[in-house]
This record gives C-alpha cells, sequence and structure tokens, in this order.
C-alpha cells in the first residue's frame, strides 16, 4: 500500500462517545480534589514533551499507569537484588490507591509528570533510576518515585533513551500514528516529525525511512520529502521494498484520538500554541469550562489544593492554640478553670 498525500481529511469529532467522555471526566474531577489549576495547564505544556505512547491517555490514566509499572518493576528488582521469595508481596505503594493519599498522589503524578518532561517511557525512567541508584550507592532499599529526579538518575535516564532510539524502540508502536488514523493533531504531526528526524541517527537510515513509510505506516510521503526530497525518499522505498511485514490496519474509533490535554479544567486560551494548532480546541473549549464548573460544584473552588492548605494551616494554629493553653494550664493550675472556660 502507498501513502503519497499528507494527512487524511478530519475526522467529524462533535459524535463522541458521551459515556466515554463522561468517564473520562469523572477521572479528572476525582484527581481535581489534590489538583491546582497551575497544575493542569502544566500538562498542556507536557503533553508537546511527553514520550509518544502516551499522549492520548489523559494525566490521570497516565499516572495510574505509571503506578503499574512502578509497582511491576519495584517487584522485579526487589527479586533480583534481594529476596525473590518476598518481592511479590512487596506493595511498592501506600495502601488504599492513589487517590487515598495526598502526599502518596503528588509523588507519583509529580514523578510521572518528570518523565513526561524527560520525554521517555515510564518503564525506562523507573528502571534505570533503580538500577543507578542500586549501581551507585549499594544501598539496600529501592528509590521511591520522588527520588528519581536525581542528576545522576537523569544523566543515566537520558543516556539510556538515546540509545533506545539508535535500536528497535526508536517510534511509537500505536495505532494512533498509522496513516489510516491521521487526521493532522498536534502529537501526530510531531511524531512524524519525530520519526523524520530520528531516522538521521540510524545506520540504516535510508531503509529505516521506507519501512517507516510502507510497512509500518507512521510516516506520510510528504513529510519525509520535505525532510529529505522526493529522491531520497523513493531510494529508500525501493531499497526497503520486500523487507519486513507491514503492519495490520487498525481504523480507530474517534474517542480514542482525544489527546492528553483535552478538556482539562483550566482555563483554555485557544489562540495559544498547541491549542492553535489542534482541530479540536472547538470541542476543548465548552468541555475545558464544564469541568471547572463541576471543580467548583464538588470542591467550592477551582483551585482545592490552596483551600486545603489553608484549612490545614488553620487547624495546625488551632491545635498549637490549644496546646499551647493546656501548658499553660500545666504549669498553673489555677488558670485550668480560665483555660476550659475559653
Amino acid at each position: 500500500m502507498t501513502h503519497s498525500s499528507g494527512s487524511t481529511p478530519m475526522r467529524i469529532f462533535d459524535q463522541l462517545d458521551p459515556v466515554m467522555l463522561e468517564q473520562r471526566a469523572d477521572f479528572i474531577l476525582e484527581a481535581a480534589s489534590h489538583m491546582s489549576p497551575q497544575c493542569w495547564a502544566a500538562e498542556r505544556v507536557l503533553a508537546d514533551f511527553k514520550w509518544f505512547d502516551y499522549r492520548f491517555l489523559s494525566p490521570v490514566q497516565a499516572t495510574e499507569l505509571f503506578v503499574e509499572e512502578y509497582i511491576q518493576l519495584y517487584r522485579h528488582k526487589w527479586a533480583q537484588n534481594f529476596d525473590a521469595v518476598a518481592a511479590g508481596k512487596k506493595r511498592a505503594t501506600a495502601a488504599g490507591g492513589l487517590f487515598h493519599s495526598r502526599k502518596e498522589f503528588s509523588e507519583f503524578w509529580n514523578a510521572r509528570a518528570h518523565a513526561d518532561l524527560l520525554g521517555v517511557p515510564y518503564k525506562l525512567y523507573i528502571s534505570t533510576a533503580m538500577e543507578t541508584a542500586l549501581r551507585r550507592a549499594k544501598q539496600q532499599r529501592l528509590l521511591r518515585a520522588g527520588q528519581m529526579r536525581r542528576v545522576d538518575c537523569v544523566v543515566a535516564i537520558e543516556k539510556r533513551m538515546e540509545e533506545e532510539l539508535t535500536g528497535a524502540y526508536w517510534f511509537s508502536d500505536f495505532s494512533h500514528y498509522r496513516m489510516e488514523n491521521d487526521h493532522a493533531l498536534p502529537d501526530q504531526i510531531a511524531h512524524q516529525e519525530h520519526i523524520a528526524r530520528a531516522a538521521r541517527k540510524r545506520t540504516n537510515g535510508s531503509i529505516a525511512i521506507g519501512m517507516a513509510i510502507d510497512n509500518a505506516r507512521v510516516l506520510s510521503v510528504d513529510k519525509a520529502a520535505a525532510f529529505y526530497g522526493a529522491e531520497v525518499v523513493a531510494t529508500a522505498r525501493e531499497r526497503s521494498a520486500g523487507l519486513g511485514t507491514a503492519a495490520a490496519i487498525n481504523v480507530l474509533p474517534s474517542e480514542q484520538l482525544i489527546p492528553s490535554c483535552f478538556g482539562l479544567p483550566a482555563p483554555l486560551d485557544a489562540a495559544a500554541e498547541r491549542c492553535n494548532r489542534c482541530p479540536l480546541v472547538a470541542q476543548c473549549q465548552p468541555v475545558t469550562e464544564r469541568l471547572l464548573e463541576d471543580v467548583v460544584a464538588q470542591y467550592g473552588s477551582t483551585n482545592p489544593v490552596l483551600d486545603h492548605r489553608r484549612r490545614s494551616g488553620k487547624d495546625r494554629a488551632r491545635r498549637f492554640r490549644e496546646k499551647t493553653r493546656l501548658a499553660a494550664a500545666s504549669a498553673n493550675p489555677d488558670a485550668i478553670t480560665q483555660v476550659k472556660a475559653a
């Protein structure tokens, strides 16, 4: 099959499955109790950096996936380095799940966001950080998610990713990026540009370009020609002809092509970078506004985190005053009656 054109005509996205949209909104609304508008706005920035496998997952889904990867790798590394029998019993995270503890939620959310900022797969991020710490510190514990931003870990993660890009794992194998699902979404365009750049680093770059066009179907002829010229692309396709097997065609439903930043409860500027390139911005705006209203209705504010901190601060101040009064009463028994009255 040949693909001489660039993006296919934009799919009509106003007929999205309402049940799916409601489920997505519910996940985001639950997470909003632990989030500020600034955190949601930051996710729109991260959407341009994260590894391509995660660009069609909501930030909540991505964080839950990060937690799953962390638990699996934690048990695997424990079995490798400490105790194979006890490894399967290791919980690796706090009891009660991601939303049970604000501290646990923030630690994993921020770790996932850091992996997204580096543009690396979560498994690579977690595994490399743990291996680096074990090798250099010879410690008897595995890294927590919040400890993986150490300089030595980041250096090792970035080096490992560079190695991956010259190996077999140099682009996303997800169907979202194949030509049958290409609708000029920002992340689909970015993935094609990534492939065109990454092919230059490969020893068999010409064959890689041809196979990306005709076998994997993740690079359009037009995009490749814009990078390399029509003559180079034609030669590349000739050299790769007959090699490998073409990926099966898998046309995805519209709702699976919603980008990670869609409908997040932070004010949306349709003219801002990324949004102004996205054909879904008209559908995103009302969803964003409705979710902002839902956050206020459920939590009493657009910033539940700030409200929680204020309440916690008032509670701490109240407990401190009470403790001070009780200490004063203990030192002066005659003041007990006054303390009780207060």
